[in-house]
C-alpha cells in the first residue's frame, strides 16, 4: 500500500488498535443506532491477525490485475480463485471462504440500489443489492479501494432474495443509518480489488422522519454461499456435512466451472454444465445494539417505544428501555439450539445469450463463451463442437431458490411483541423498532 491510501489505512488501524479507553455505552452525542458499548469494536480488533497492516489485493491473485472468470478467456489460467477472497480468511489457508471470521460496521449510506448486472452462477438469491456506507470513526480501517485511489465508503453488497426490503416496510435509502456484521472481503471481479462486506449477516437499518421519533428495521440472514462448488447438488444444502466441504470434487467456481467443462466433454450422456453453490448457515454469537430517539431531547419529553421481532427456536431477543439516553437496547443471542431451516434446491438455466451478455460487459469485449469453450476443448477433442452440453439449446444450470418470505405484519413495530420459535419462516431473527419522544 503507497500514498493517502496507505496513510489512511494505517492511521485507522492504528486508530482502532488504540481504543481501549473506556467510552459510556451510550455517548451523549449518539446516533440514532449504534452498537451497544464497545463489544463490536472489540470483537473487530480481535479479528485481526498480529502485525495486520491493511488488505493485500494478493488475496485475488498474484497479479492484481486479473479479472475472476475473465482470466480465462484473456490469459488462459486461473488465479483468481475466489469472486470474494476473505481480507481476513478462515483458519484452513486453503479453503478460506470457511469460518470466515465477521467484522462489525457502523456508518451513514450514500446511497443503495439494485446491482443491473451479477454472475448469477454464483448468486442463488439473485442479484445483488448494493450500497455504499460512510463508517463511523471507529470502523474507518474497513473502506479500501486499491493500494493507489482513497475510499472512504465501504460498499456492502446482499443478493436480493435474502433480503426481504419490501417486507419489512423499509427500503434502504441514502443517509439512513446503518449497523452490520459480515466478512470482509476484496472483490475480484474487477481491479482494482476493493474492500466489501458481501454479504453481510446482520443488517439494521435506522432513520427519522420527523425530528422526534426514529424508525428502525433489523434482519439476521439465514445462508450465504461458502464460494466452494461441487457437481452434486444434493451436498448443496446438507448444512450438517463438513465432510462435503473436503470432497475432492469441490472446488472454488472457475476451477469448478473447468471441471464441469471436461466432464460434459468425456461423458455425452451430460445434456447440461452444472455445478452447485454449498451453502452454509449463518450463524452469530450476540449482537448488542440501540436505537434511539433523534437529538435534541424536547423539554419535558420522555421516552415512547415499542417493537416487534420475530426469532427461531434458539434465538432469544430481550429488550431494555433506556429512558436516561432516549434509547432502547436490543441484545440478541444465538445458542446450539438454532437449526437453520432447510432450503429446497433448485435449478434454473442460464441462457447462453445471457452469458455472453455478462462475460461481455465484464471483458468490454464481445465473447461468445459457448464458441470460446469449444475452441479451448477442440486440441483434446477434435469433435468439442458435438459435445451435448455445448449446443446452443442445452442452456448450462445454475442454482436459484426462492425468494426468502417473512410473516404478515413483519412491517409493523407494534404493539410490542417477541415471537419467539417462529420455525415455519427462515431468518433467524427480525423485526421493527420505533422510538420516539412524547
Amino acid at each position: 500500500m503507497r500514498g493517502s491510501s496507505a496513510a489512511a489505512a494505517a492511521l485507522a488501524l492504528s486508530a482502532l488498535s488504540c481504543s481501549h479507553e473506556e467510552a459510556p455505552p451510550i455517548p451523549a452525542d449518539r446516533s440514532i443506532l449504534l452498537w451497544y458499548g464497545s463489544s463490536a469494536q472489540d470483537q473487530n480488533r480481535r479479528n485481526l491477525p498480529s502485525g495486520f497492516s491493511g488488505p493485500d489485493v494478493h488475496a485475488c491473485a498474484a497479479d492484481p490485475t486479473r479479472i475472476y472468470l475473465g482470466e480465462l478467456f484473456l490469459q488462459g489460467d486461473i488465479q483468481v480463485r475466489w469472486h470474494w477472497a476473505p481480507i481476513v480468511g478462515g483458519p484452513d489457508a486453503s479453503k478460506p471462504t470457511l469460518n470466515q471470521p465477521e467484522f462489525s460496521l457502523a456508518g451513514t449510506l450514500v446511497d443503495a440500489s439494485d446491482s443491473t448486472q451479477d454472475v448469477l452462477a454464483d448468486h442463488p438469491f439473485g442479484v445483488d443489492v448494493v450500497a455504499d456506507v460512510t463508517p463511523d470513526t471507529a470502523f474507518a480501517f474497513l473502506p479500501f479501494n486499491g493500494p493507489m485511489l482513497t475510499q472512504r465508503a465501504l460498499h456492502p453488497e446482499i443478493e436480493t432474495d435474502i433480503f426481504p426490503r419490501t417486507s419489512l416496510g423499509f427500503i434502504p435509502q441514502a443517509n439512513d443509518r446503518t449497523l452490520m456484521r459480515g466478512v470482509w472481503v476484496l472483490d475480484c471481479g474487477h481491479p482494482p480489488y476493493g474492500a466489501e462486506m458481501h454479504p453481510p449477516t446482520f443488517l439494521s437499518y435506522a432513520r427519522s422522519p420527523d425530528g422526534r421519533s426514529t424508525i428502525a428495521a433489523t434482519i439476521v440472514a439465514p445462508y450465504r454461499s461458502s464460494l466452494l462448488f461441487n457437481p452434486n447438488s444434493a451436498l448443496a444444502i446438507e448444512f450438517a456435512n463438513s465432510a462435503r466441504f473436503s470432497d475432492p470434487a469441490t472446488q472454488p467456481f472457475s476451477v469448478a466451472l473447468q471441471s464441469a467443462v471436461l466432464a460434459a466433454a468425456i461423458d455425452p450422456a451430460i445434456q447440461n454444465l452444472s455445478t452447485h453453490a454449498l451453502m452454509t448457515a449463518n450463524r452469530f454469537d450476540s449482537l448488542d445494539w440501540a436505537v434511539c430517539a433523534p437529538l435534541p431531547r424536547p423539554a419535558g419529553a420522555t421516552l415512547d417505544a415499542s417493537w416487534r421481532f420475530t426469532t427461531r427456536t434458539g434465538v432469544t431477543i430481550s429488550a431494555a428501555p433506556l429512558e436516561a439516553d432516549g434509547c432502547v437496547r436490543f441484545t440478541a443471542t444465538m445458542s446450539a439450539a438454532y437449526t437453520p431451516m432447510s432450503l429446497v434446491h433448485k435449478d434454473t438455466p442460464w441462457s447462453w445469450a445471457e452469458i455472453n451478455k455478462e462475460a461481455s460487459e465484464q471483458l468490454d469485449t464481445t465473447v461468445d463463451v459457448r464458441m470460446a469453450l469449444i475452441n479451448s476443448l477442440a486440441p483434446l477433442f477434435p469433435n468439442a463442437s458435438q459435445i451435448p452440453a455445448l449446443q446452443p439449446g442445452n442452456d448450462p444450470l445454475i442454482d436459484k431458490y426462492d425468494t426468502l418470505l417473512l410473516r404478515a405484519g413483519a412491517d409493523a413495530d407494534s404493539p410490542t411483541a417477541i415471537d419467539v420459535n417462529a420455525d415455519d419462516q427462515p431468518f433467524p431473527f427480525y423485526g421493527r423498532v420505533r422510538v420516539a419522544w412524547k
